[in-house]
């Protein structure tokens, strides 16, 4: 009878709880719901560029765990991290090898092994066979940031209209194919994989930087930072950038404790953070953090400092004279203007006589007399990319002038992104790859310049014609560029080579049967 009497008041608290759980259930439904109608737009534009990657990554045969060649690096350096060392077998880094005593090393950075670690832990006999996966998941990452950068910037503006939403997915597709992306994953080997980690982690860290620019809170600073360190451990010269923005977070947060957050907020339109020192230690140990490791790794490796020691490096030994050319350095103030006038000036292609017709140059601007120790094939931001270049220089124009604080927030990852990748600018070496330094900065611009062009005028039809006809050229061109490298670059498979060479017999004989019926008078 107790028993019986007592069960109502047991049961309806619980009868309360359940309703107020399938409350909160219909209410998550219904977030998702609405979440998927306001972004699914996006989605053909993204499968269509991934899908076109994917083709180029795996040559063609959708085989995501195929060896390549030179795609063993990361792998031999994941195992030897688990084993405490940092050297590699010689058949691991091959010509590319810097050789200290008996051992050989990598100057590469160790943040792609480190992504490989559980890789390597957890599936045995799969050494090489990585390299594809992570360059389609990096490349995957970037049109993710792309967008997600896109709408922080639109912030709380109506809902795209349709034309606004075609726009958006011709910028995904452009940053997608239109771009050094697809360049880069048509070749998954170690140099592509670094410069490619280095651009992806810096759009993770802008990102992070922008809802921590919005609502400063510890955690977005600390994730902020994960990235920046990610991104300098794959690569330097795009890493530094995320790194100096770190710096100059740390920095404003200490003007912040000290003066009031009028300067930064006017500056980077950073809100007030509670316990900005407690923000400013974390901005700080990042960069400590960062610095420690790197330089670390390389004492470890070569018992420097410097994390490329040219006398240790293998084609240097055999080949004296680019020694002497370099001096032993890798950066050289005297060659950025040649640099500078090769990457954004207007020999960015050179036409050949069979498909697909479109190549990259090979004949820098020189200008005073540069330390140049290769030229290799190179293309030029305003002749492959017009689309993102044009976008860019809009949203340039509009962070500086900074009306809102959305613009002024973009101020900050656009300027530090700009500078890290113009290190590559100093380099002894010109080459398409390198362009991809500049990625980040070029995304986060184009970015900008986009949700600057939906507000100019109210011709939407001619925006949409002018970016689609950019989007192709820069299309062409960069898909070019990835397939003759593919194909006919150092380390082809002889197969895959003669398989392009029947492409281009079938293409050049039916352009070739085209044109002649063109010349032929009509019957």
């Amino acid at each position: 009878m107790l028993l019986s009497k007592r069960m109502p008041i047991l049961e309806e608290p619980l009868a309360a709880d359940i309703a107020s759980s399938r409350v909160q259930r219909g209410e998550q439904s219904l977030r998702l719901a609405q979440r998927w109608r306001e972004h699914r737009y996006i989605l053909p534009a993204l499968l269509f560029a991934l899908v076109v990657c994917a083709w180029f990554c795996t040559w063609a045969t959708w085989r995501f765990f195929e060896p390549e060649e030179f795609c063993r690096f990361y792998d031999a350096q994941a195992m030897a991290l688990l084993e405490g060392r940092l050297d590699v077998p010689p058949s691991a880094i091959g010509t590319e090898a810097f050789i200290v005593g008996t051992k050989t090393y990598g100057y590469f950075g160790i943040a792609p092994a480190l992504l490989r670690l559980p890789l390597v832990i957890l599936f045995e006999g799969m050494d090489g066979r990585w390299s594809r996966l992570m360059m389609m998941i990096a490349a995957a990452t970037n049109l993710v940031c792309a967008y997600q950068i896109l709408r922080t910037i639109r912030g709380d503006r109506p809902q795209p209209t349709w034309r606004q939403k075609v726009l958006h997915s011709i910028f995904i597709v452009c940053a997608g194919i239109g771009s050094t992306n697809v360049f880069l994953v048509a070749r998954s080997f170690t140099f592509h994989e670094a410069i490619m980690w280095a651009g992806t982690f810096a759009l993770l860290f802008t990102c992070a930087l922008l809802k921590y620019l919005a609502r400063p809170r510890c955690s977005l600073l600390a994730l902020a930072g994960l990235f920046a360190l990610m991104s300098f451990l794959s690569r330097p010269t795009v890493g530094a950038g995320a790194l100096l923005g770190m710096g100059v977070i740390f920095l404003a947060l200490l003007s912040g404790a000290a003066r009031g957050a009028r300067l930064p907020r006017r500056l980077f339109g950073l809100n007030r953070a509670d316990r900005p020192l407690r923000h400013a230690a974390v901005a700080g140990a990042v960069v400590l953090v960062t610095l420690a490791v790197y330089f670390g790794v390389n004492y470890g490796k070569f018992r420097s400092l410097n994390s490329v020691p040219l006398q240790y490096y293998y084609y240097y030994k055999v080949m004296p004279e680019r020694m002497q050319i370099t001096g032993g350095r890798q950066i050289h103030p005297e060659n950025i203007p040649s640099a500078t006038a090769s990457y954004f000036g207007l020999r960015g292609f050179s036409l050949e006589k069979s498909f697909p017709w479109f190549e990259r140059t090979r004949h820098p601007a020189i200008i005073g007399k540069p330390a140049i120790d290769m030229v290799d094939g190179f293309s030029s931001f305003p002749i492959s990319m017009p689309c993102l270049t044009m976008l860019a220089l809009l949203g340039g124009w509009a962070i500086i002038r900074g009306r809102d604080d959305v613009a002024r927030r973009l101020r900050l990852p656009a300027l530090v992104l700009l500078l890290g990748g113009s290190i590559v600018l100093a380099t002894v070496a010109l080459c398409e790859r390198y362009l991809h330094d500049f990625y980040p900065a070029l995304i986060v611009l184009a970015a900008a310049g986009l949700c600057r062009l939906e507000q100019i005028g109210s011709r939407t039809g001619w925006k949409i014609a002018a970016l689609a006809t950019l989007t192709a050229v820069s299309v062409t061109l960069n898909c070019s560029f990835a397939l003759r490298h593919q194909r006919l670059g150092a380390g082809a498979p002889a197969e895959k080579v003669a398989e392009f060479r029947h492409w281009q017999a079938i293409v050049d004989s039916y352009v070739g049967r085209s044109r002649n019926a063109e010349r032929s008078p009509s019957n």
